[in-house]
């Protein structure tokens, strides 16, 4: 054990930039969590604009145009003709166009139904939303109107009464927990991705140092000194758990001061991120026992992790993918990891163990094909 830790204290002494790196690293993951929460949350959020031609320019209008704005939280675009809007339409620069006939609110007030007409083109999940929220505003007004029974007077004061009784703080409320949620479970779910590709890059550094070592002859001149070869494993792979871990503790703990709203307990992603890194690192050892260059260690590290974060789901869900896809995907740790994540965000109390043990037996495996190539290696050596 003394020897092992002294190995652990010799690496870190003399790879002090990759510790810097590691928490450079860790800073970078942060940093997406918030950059990619906020963004995504603010595009998913953001106003939907909408082309409006009032042709009544009544008090009527005035308010249905304010229920769009206010309550429903519509761009409204009025300073344009038509043939612009139309144009803006075509360009998807607005998601409908609605037109007020001229009689909107002479009609209404006599007590006659009036629709509004909308124009889209193929924004159908907006439009439909639209049509809903027109309708369910009209339906309101239909009553009003029927209740004044043709008076206009009567009308007026009962659509003032309308708009002065009509609560508009719970949307908007809403919506601030919404954004709230939208940018922690958002900006986790990317930002994790990006911790899958960061953790082999970080892990192909023990490659290298038991690369340089076997080439230098270290490994020979290791029988002749009272450390152990297997020691000497164990030190470089505890020096690369600890580089790994660094990035793992920054995050935790920035998503822990910050109060962000992943959706997924603290202490499951901190042992899921944990069981991760053990395996980027036992499988960083495996291929330094085997290859001899550090560019095609480089490229097999990084390949594998390109890969795995594609198909296991770190970038994007991988359920609309063709089944053969699917498949392949289970045979990658990182589908596992981000399938567990995915799992906790839509509930909290979701069987997981299933995803853990797996990673534990990919971790286990990782460990027994490089215990075979370092007693060859040995062996040869």
């Amino acid at each position: 054990m003394k020897n092992i830790l002294m190995l652990t204290k010799i690496n870190i002494k003399r790879n002090r930039l990759i510790l810097l790196f590691a928490v450079v690293c860790g800073i970078a993951i942060c940093f997406v969590l918030y950059a990619m929460g906020h963004y995504i949350a603010d595009a998913t959020l953001s106003k939907i604009p909408i082309g409006v031609m009032d042709y009544d320019q009544s008090s009527l209008s005035k308010n249905f145009k304010e229920y769009l704005s206010n309550d429903m939280n519509y761009e409204l675009t009025e300073t344009l003709d038509y043939d612009a809007l139309s144009t803006e339409l075509i360009e998807k620069d607005i998601s409908v166009i609605i037109e007020i006939s001229k009689n909107f609110y002479e009609q209404y007030a006599r007590g006659v139904k009036q629709n509004v007409t909308i124009t889209s083109l193929d924004d159908y999940e907006n439009a439909a939303f639209t049509k809903v929220y027109i309708n369910n505003y009209m339906s309101s007004i239909e009553m009003l109107s029927l209740s004044a029974e043709g008076d206009t007077k009567a009308f007026d004061q009962l659509l003032e009464d309308y708009d002065n009784n009509n609560i508009k703080i719970t949307q908007a409320a809403a919506e601030e927990i919404d954004k709230a949620a939208l940018l922690g479970e958002l900006g986790f779910i990317n930002s994790v991705g990006f911790f899958l590709m960061l953790i082999f890059s970080i892990s192909i550094v023990v490659s290298y140092m038991i690369l340089d070592d076997r080439l230098s002859g270290v490994f020979n001149r290791i029988e002749a000194t009272p450390v152990k070869p297997i020691q000497y494993i164990l030190g470089t792979g505890i020096f690369g758990m600890i580089i790994c871990l660094f990035p793992v503790a920054i995050y935790i703990g920035y998503i822990y001061i910050s109060k962000f709203h992943i959706g997924v307990p603290l202490e499951t992603l901190a042992f899921m991120m944990v069981i991760l890194s053990l395996f980027s690192v036992s499988f960083s050892l495996a291929i330094s026992l085997v290859i001899k260059s550090k560019n095609a260690i480089t490229s097999i590290i990084i390949g594998f992790s390109t890969i795995g974060c594609i198909l296991g789901g770190a970038y994007f869900p991988i359920e609309n993918s063709p089944k053969t896809l699917q498949n392949l995907a289970r045979i990658l740790p990182q589908f596992w990891f981000m399938d567990a994540m995915r799992k906790l965000q839509v509930d909290a109390a979701a069987n997981i163990y299933p995803n853990i043990l797996i990673l534990s037996l990919f971790v286990v495996l990782s460990l027994l094909v490089g215990a075979v190539l370092y007693a060859q290696n040995y062996k040869n050596s």
